[in-house]
């Protein structure tokens, strides 16, 4: 598949201040009073698996011996009917993301962690449903971590982390310090009744 260069990949890690391998990091996309966009991915990995389906992979990452992937995200899941007329387009789009993040696991890469970053509403702020329904569909804890303007702020946070690597203790310390976040994180869990009616009508 096709996908962002890697230099775009490492930057939206290092925006979201992540650098642990198995997060996935997802950056929003869109403006106020639109439908949410698609939305755009990066992890880090120890694990390579060039040929992995479902995911682009780069043999480069933030540290030594890890290596970069952006996972693809099915924009219209076959959903039954029932589930259709149930689900949030939150909701659907998350069932998305959850078919695609089964199958590169099915592949023997790990998903573990899952990190929303960007702006999709008014200028600063996260569009909270959209984590919870990640959080709900994935039966996870989804962490959302604010930043304006992703490229050019993990642009910057790679060019310090280039610089003043020597002053942390890892590259996973460096990238927390030097992202600073725009605003408070906030964490978002799921709702077990809510988990469990999309299962029920998802097949999930």
């Amino acid at each position: 598949m096709q996908g962002d260069p890697v230099e775009r990949l490492l930057a939206r890690l290092a925006a979201a201040g992540v650098a642990e391998p198995s997060t996935l990091v997802i950056e929003c996309a869109g403006e106020a009073g639109r439908a949410v966009a698609t939305p755009h991915t990066a992890m880090s990995s120890r694990v390579h698996a060039p040929a992995i389906l479902g995911a682009a992979y780069h043999d480069s990452g933030l540290a030594e011996g890890y290596c970069t992937y952006a996972i693809e995200w099915p924009e219209a899941p076959a959903l039954r009917a029932e589930a259709l007329g149930s689900l949030s387009d939150h909701e659907r789009l998350a069932v998305g993301l959850r078919e695609a993040v089964e199958r590169v696991r099915s592949q023997g890469v790990p998903v573990r962690r899952f990190v929303l970053t960007g702006f999709t509403e008014a200028c600063g702020s996260i569009d909270i449903e959209f984590a919870q329904a990640i959080a709900d569909v994935l039966e996870t804890r989804v962490s959302v971590r604010p930043c304006r303007d992703v490229a050019g702020r993990g642009a910057e946070v790679l060019r310090l982390l280039a610089r003043d690597r020597a002053r942390y203790a890892s590259v996973s310390q460096a990238i927390k310090a030097l992202a600073e976040m725009e605003g408070r994180e906030q964490r978002v869990w799921r709702r077990l009744d809510r988990s469990r009616e999309i299962a029920r009508v998802t097949g999930g």
